[in-house]
């Protein structure tokens, strides 16, 4: 019996031990050689099929951890307002934000920023129009009510934004 030969896998060395068989049994080397076809097939197969079961279920934490960070901001942008916390816990919030937007990243999570870009279907959801007095402001997002996410190619949720549209005045 032969060593295993050093940095090949099982079907590798298999498919070696099938091309050192004697040329009188032509019809098991075929045989031999079409159940490692199989056999490579069905691994891929599993292994596509693993990869998919993972990022699905990253995909749905990641869902669920969304609207936490939605609160985050929202406590942010209602106490900046208010001032009527403290800075030291203004300060704690920033950095629980932070922490949780780098744990997403993490995951393949990237943020979708909207405000002053050209508004962009595939990525925006235009929840209101409102009017601009100038053409350069025309399809432009004025301000984004939710920021979108992206995993990796798959958009999770587009960003909610409010377009401007310039309508220019008739005298």
């Amino acid at each position: 019996m032969r060593e295993p030969l050093e940095g090949l896998d099982a079907t590798a060395e298999a498919e070696l031990a099938v091309n050192e068989v004697e040329p009188a049994s032509d019809p098991d080397i075929g045989r031999l050689r079409a159940a490692l076809r199989e056999l490579e097939a069905a691994k891929a197969r599993v292994e596509r099929d693993a990869r998919r079961a993972a990022d699905e279920l990253r995909e749905k934490l990641v869902l669920d951890l969304l609207p936490v960070l939605d609160n985050f901001d929202r406590t942010l942008a209602a106490t900046e307002v208010g001032r009527d916390a403290t800075e030291a816990m203004l300060q704690g919030l920033r950095q629980v934000r932070s922490q949780f937007a780098n744990v997403l990243a993490k995951f393949g999570v990237e943020r979708i920023d909207a405000k002053h870009q050209r508004f962009d279907p595939r990525v925006h959801d235009a929840i209101s129009i409102v009017p601009v007095n100038h053409a350069t402001a025309h399809d432009i997002v004025i301000d984004q009510i939710e920021a979108g996410y992206r995993f990796g190619d798959k958009l999770l949720r587009p960003a909610k934004v409010i377009v401007g549209r310039h309508m220019p005045r008739y005298h």
